[in-house]
């Protein structure tokens, strides 16, 4: 190991006010937290004050400082720091570590230990990694792929989750490269794999995205910025001397506004929260970013054709064949379930068959010393329900299929043995890589899904435990996320309205800052008038339109020529409005959709929800075009929400 405890927090002895110092032992200067504010001390500004502080923990490394809004008067500071880890490996000079043990310093009185208990059990529970290096050199950034990283890019924020951390430092000009580590969350896995005198490192690394992060039941789908729920970017890299050889993949949810309402316990209900043309923008905004990122893209879904997995699957071709990326992307649909049944992942040689044109024009990344001689063009993204048991096996088998090439550039190809070697790591590896990332989203390892009993056993065992996790123990694991994320779980008004508002990158802000933004909205802020209609009718069962006794009347009096029948209903310029604008948005609401009896009660039928709402969509549309938003439904009541086409990129 690389690093002992070089890090010491003292606390002030009289504790008026809270005083917290943090040094490094071999550096001369340190940081003084008192009062809210951050302050690098000299060597001889120490020394004055130090003889008032006791040591509160020694410590591996600090991470920054974990701000929590309780409200917008009151604020809640933490320093965090590291107490435990483990190393996982080497890659050329830096180190990798594991986190598994935090401790939170309180930087002022007052304060409650269940607030700081999820957030520390969240760091705690073996899923975020941090690199090292000896002699002051600058570590591995573990937020970059081989390639980004060898391109000279920045840092990649998307995998850089204490990054509210420091930026409460940065605000008080500390220069946090220095005294603060940077975390990835996901997994990283390396072994040795011995070429003759030579070692090679064999390494797996995931990288979970903190831009939709959250847990199973709470976050699915895509938000309006096009990031969605567990989205993770996995390079399969070997390192031999001064050379790099790496590939790339990636997984994340199906880029759709949809969700799983309800308790669900051994089902796949989905429900799409967002009509079809609605979504797409979030759509178009998801796989842009994508190609921006990694190239062409080549995606691999592998939902099913039984109960609500069909109706996300059809949603996420449909959008894709609508799309301006229709034409030059393709999607490989591949029920796992069916072709893969009791553990025959042989059948998965089907897919390789379909996939090989564009793993072979993707490629992979290679480099010798300084100079880049491969890049990797394009990457597959892969999905199934959760993105974790069924997609896990699929990018394994991709992963192993490519791993011919590498062994290839490294120039091993002549030694038959070299490649079962790194094959033997990686399936390991990727076994392993699969039980992590279902840790973080799932709370329990990845299923195996092979036909051995023990295997079956296991994997029932695991399925209970989600279950109850998902179901009812998530919600404080996600406060924690939200937390170590934003500073914030941000509920309330405040939180919607600064969402609405603002860009992400304000979210950081304390609230009294936020607050005051959403108060002077209208200073930066451009607005447009927008008209709504709202109505409400009681359809008595839901059979009007349909029914012969009304089959001469429609609802366009109703919706959209009632101004045609109010009393004084001209168009002079003293009227208050003027009908002959088109109304921007319809929100119509329904009672009595079905009848009211026991068995709608509990189990109430979709079918007269999605009649009407075409038939609404129709009536509307007839002098101008009109796309659904969403509808809700409780019973029978129902809400429709429709949009005119050019708004639909401004929901939020």
């Amino acid at each position: 190991m690389l690093i002992g405890k070089s890090f010491v927090c003292y606390s002030k002895i009289d504790r008026d006010p809270v005083s917290v110092l943090l040094e490094v032992k071999g550096k001369p200067d340190t940081l003084l937290f008192e009062s809210g504010a951050i302050a690098e001390l000299s060597q001889w500004e120490t020394e004055s004050i130090k003889k008032g502080y006791s040591k509160v923990v020694d410590a591996y490394g600090c991470l920054g400082v974990l701000k929590i809004n309780l409200g917008e008067e009151e604020i809640s500071f933490f320093l965090v720091l590291v107490t435990g880890c483990t190393s996982v490996g080497k890659i050329n000079e830096s180190e990798i570590f594991r986190i598994n043990a935090t401790h939170l310093v309180p930087l002022q009185d007052g304060q409650d230990e269940e607030i700081i208990a999820e957030v520390r059990k969240l760091l705690n529970s073996g899923t975020f990694y941090f690199s090292v290096c000896p002699g002051g050199q600058q570590p591995l950034d573990l937020t970059l792929c081989s390639q980004r990283r060898y391109e000279g890019c920045e840092a990649d924020n998307r995998f850089f989750w204490n990054r509210s951390l420091h930026i409460h430092l940065q605000r008080f000009g500390i220069d946090c490269s220095q005294w603060l580590l940077r975390i990835m969350c996901g997994a990283v896995e390396i072994k040795t794999v011995y070429v003759g005198k030579t070692q090679a490192k064999a390494c797996l690394i995931s990288r979970l995205s903190s831009e939709r992060a959250g847990t199973r039941f709470y976050v699915r789908g895509t938000n309006d910025d096009g990031h969605v729920a567990n989205f993770v970017e996995t390079e399969q890299l070997i390192v031999l001397d001064n050379m790099t050889a790496s590939y790339v993949q990636t997984r994340g949810s199906v880029p759709v506004f949809w969700e799983q309402p309800g308790l669900q316990v051994g089902s796949h209900k989905v429900k799409l929260s967002r009509g079809f043309e609605a979504s797409s923008p979030a759509f178009d905004r998801h796989l842009t970013s994508l190609k921006n990122q990694y190239g062409q893209q080549l995606l691999v879904n592998l939902l099913g054709s039984k109960e609500g997995e069909n109706t996300l699957s059809v949603a996420f071709q449909d959008q894709l064949k609508d799309s301006i990326h229709g034409s030059n992307t393709r999607m490989i649909c591949f029920d796992y379930h069916q072709n893969c049944r009791g553990g025959r992942l042989e059948k998965l040689s089907v897919l390789k068959e379909k996939a090989q044109p564009s793993l072979k024009e993707f490629g992979l990344f290679f480099a010798k010393g300084d100079q880049i001689i491969r890049k990797q063009k394009g990457s597959v993204r892969t999905n199934c329900i959760d993105c974790i048991d069924r997609t896990n096996s699929v990018q394994s088998y991709l992963g192993l299929t490519m791993l011919s090439q590498q062994v290839e550039c490294l120039g091993l190809s002549s030694k038959q043995a070299m490649l079962s070697r790194f094959q033997e790591a990686f399936r390991t590896m990727w076994t392993q890589n699969g039980d992590h990332i279902s840790r973080m989203y799932l709370g329990t390892g990845a299923l195996d899904g092979k036909a051995k009993v023990i295997n079956k056993i296991r994997d029932g065992a695991r399925s209970v435990h989600r279950t109850i996790v998902n179901n009812f123990l998530d919600g404080s694991k996600q406060e924690a996320i939200d937390m170590l994320l934003l500073g914030n779980t941000f509920v309330g008004e405040l939180g919607e309205r600064a969402r609405a508002l603002l860009y992400a990158s304000f979210l950081h802000s304390s609230p009294t800052i936020l607050r005051e933004l959403c108060d002077r909205h209208l200073e930066y802020t451009t607005w447009s008038n927008i008209r709504v209609c709202v109505g409400t009718w009681n359809v008595n069962g839901g059979k009007h339109f349909r029914s012969i006794a009304h089959k001469h009347q429609t609802m366009h009096d109703w919706l959209l020529d009632f101004h045609k029948t109010l009393p004084d209903s001209g168009y002079s310029e003293s009227d208050d409005v003027d009908f002959r604008l088109p109304t921007d948005v319809f929100a119509i609401g329904f009672e009595e959709l079905v009848d009211l009896n026991a068995s709608n009660i509990v189990s109430t039928s979709s079918n007269q929800r999605k009649e009407w709402g075409e038939e609404l969509r129709r009536i509307i549309s007839r002098d101008h075009a009109y796309v659904l938003v969403t509808c809700e439904q409780l019973v029978g009541v129902c809400l429709f929400v429709f949009i005119r086409p050019h708004l639909v990129p401004f929901l939020r």
